[in-house]
């Protein structure tokens, strides 16, 4: 798995996620939207060094009272203004223009490798499942290049600031020397930043440390109350029936109470970093003018050359202080990439599928042999010697409850990741229906069409299925959008199942208690109305039903293991 939580790690991370998309074919125009943002910051710094030394200029001009001075130092930094004003805001503009560019790359990155074939449903089945994929895809990708722009375009301000400002405060010390007990000290404000924003660096890190880990549980808390609350509304029915919502309140108010504890560490320990950083902040505004003002009463030092020095002393401080400035910040970047990078590890593990797309044996569609189905801690579901379906036939797999015949479904479609053996089939389509159909978010026809897209040229074909399948009311509806999954009943959305089928022609059909919801005569109809109008398919259905015996080629009764 990932490295532990750290800095360093979240750092490391944060390259990597980021190498990507700088490497693809949109790596011209996002390199030059980064360019760019990087010249807007460059523009911002290069304004803030000449009002630096416009500060110079327009103190002396009140300290010497220079009227006409004043009024042209009033113009110069108006012009100034212009700099710093259209720097700002088109570093915010092309910020938020790369930011969307690269979140719509990203996500479709991660999209598409987590909805590779099963990998999204072996992930989750895996030992070390990630928790809430959908925050990951949604959420924490715009956190991270959020993230990732704002300290990234800080770091190069800082930095160039820093040279800018160094050779500044570096002149100012250095004309106007600083000795202790007869030893002069050149470029002595530097050395006085660097020591102030070092010793300030070493504290924060020391109190505000622990926040990595704080900041990626709060995430992970977050989301399992958001996932809760997405859970019942999608059985909100099923609750509804069985009074469950007590139930379902202290459960909610649990996870809810899990926020709040560590929300109530998360506060705790930003207020230590924020206490510090706070200070460290407001007694260094004014810690260069305590060093000068000997040098300032004194006489030895202008106006305009104390207030420049203060001001470039602030920059120097700041800028070696970014680390103390950006903490909150680098801590929540490296929770955010160690979840990206944890996602991104269990999919790669998932990637491979344990179904060979080899030749099976001649004349057979499916061939497995030497199957044991285990679950994820490797206790064994079932084992089956040998499982060999000859193409054009049909043959039911049938047993008690429990006996595994769902989970021989699945090792033999390639999405169980746990199981040992060898699986071929020669089938280029193959659809697998299970016993509670998905409807997706749309019309009706893209949920009879589903796994494919509705084409005009089927439109047909869909009335007559719907009609085949007892569905012939719907057919002046297919174009309705509607929560179809909440209102079709169990035997409805069964139905609908087997009118895919028929409109999808599989080579492979795999059907897993497919009718369950339905009544006897309803079932035999529907099976024989498969094998009727696919007559070249190959069908492997799974029922417990005595009466579906006669309907297939071949029979294969599991029983339960006793590993």
């Amino acid at each position: 798995m990932t490295s532990p939580l750290s800095l360093r790690a979240g750092l490391r991370n944060a390259l990597r996620i980021a190498a990507p998309y700088f490497r693809s074919d949109q790596r011209s125009v996002g390199l030059g939207l980064l360019a760019s943002l990087i010249g807007a910051q460059l523009v911002v710094v290069g304004a803030a060094v000449a009002e630096n030394y416009w500060r110079n200029a327009f103190f002396q001009t009140l300290q010497d009272k220079n009227w006409p001075g004043f009024i042209e130092q009033f113009w110069v930094y108006a012009v100034i203004a212009v700099f710093h004003i259209c720097g700002a805001v088109y570093q915010r503009y092309l910020s938020q223009w790369l930011t969307i560019r690269w979140r719509g790359w990203m996500t479709s990155y991660y999209l598409d490798r987590w909805l590779e074939g099963a990998v999204h449903y072996r992930a989750m089945m895996s030992s070390n499942a990630v928790d809430n994929p959908d925050q990951r895809i949604a959420d924490d990708i715009r956190s991270y290049i959020g993230l990732t722009l704002e300290l990234l375009i800080g770091v190069i301000g800082a930095l160039a600031r820093l040279t800018s400002f160094v050779a500044i405060l570096w002149a100012l010390s250095s004309s106007i020397p600083l000795s202790i007990f007869g030893v002069t000290i050149p470029g002595y404000l530097v050395w006085a930043a660097l020591i102030y924003a070092i010793a300030g660096s070493f504290v924060t890190h020391w109190i505000g440390r622990r926040l990595i880990q704080i900041d990626f549980e709060q995430e992970r808390r977050e989301a399992d109350f958001r996932f809760a609350l997405v859970r019942l509304r999608e059985n909100s029915e099923a609750v509804a029936l069985l009074r469950g919502e007590d139930f379902e309140k202290r459960g909610l108010a649990m996870r809810f109470r899990a926020i709040t504890d560590n929300w109530f560490r998360l506060m705790n320990r930003q207020q230590l970093v924020g206490l510090f950083s706070e200070s460290y902040k407001r007694y260094s505004l004014y810690f260069p003018y305590f060093i000068m003002a000997p040098l300032f009463f004194g006489g030895t030092m202008q106006l305009g050359s104390f207030m420049q020095s203060g001001s470039a002393f602030n920059e120097v401080r700041n800028s070696f202080s970014y680390f103390i400035n950006a903490y909150l910040k680098l801590a929540e970047l490296a929770a955010v990439t160690h979840r990206l990078s944890q996602f991104t590890e269990v999919v790669e593990q998932s990637k491979a599928a344990n179904v060979e797309r080899a030749s099976p044996p001649h004349g057979a569609a499916l061939d497995a042999s030497e199957i044991v189905v285990k679950t994820a801690s490797g206790s064994t579901i079932i084992a089956v010697g040998t499982v060999r379906v000859e193409s054009g036939t049909s043959m039911l797999i049938t047993g008690l409850s429990g006996a595994g015949k769902t989970s021989l479904v699945r090792a033999l479609t390639g999405i169980w990741p746990f199981f040992d053996g060898r699986i071929s089939t020669s089938a280029h389509r193959t659809l697998v229906l299970p016993q509670r159909p998905y409807l997706p978010l749309g019309t009706l026809r893209a949920a009879v069409s589903y796994p494919e897209a509705p084409e005009p040229s089927n439109a047909p074909r869909i009335v007559e299925v719907l009609k085949d399948v007892g569905l012939g009311d719907f057919v002046s509806q297919l174009d309705q959008s509607d929560r179809w999954d909440v209102r079709l009943s169990e035997g409805e959305k069964q139905r609908l199942s087997i009118a895919r089928a028929l409109l999808y022609r599989p080579d492979l059909l795999i059907l897993d208690e497919v009718t369950s919801a339905l009544d006897k005569p309803s079932e035999i109809s529907l099976h024989r109305l498969l094998r009727t109008r696919l007559p070249a398919a190959t069908i492997v259905a799974v029922s417990h039903q005595d009466a579906l015996h006669s309907e297939y080629d071949r029979i294969t009764i599991l029983k339960r293991s006793t590993a």
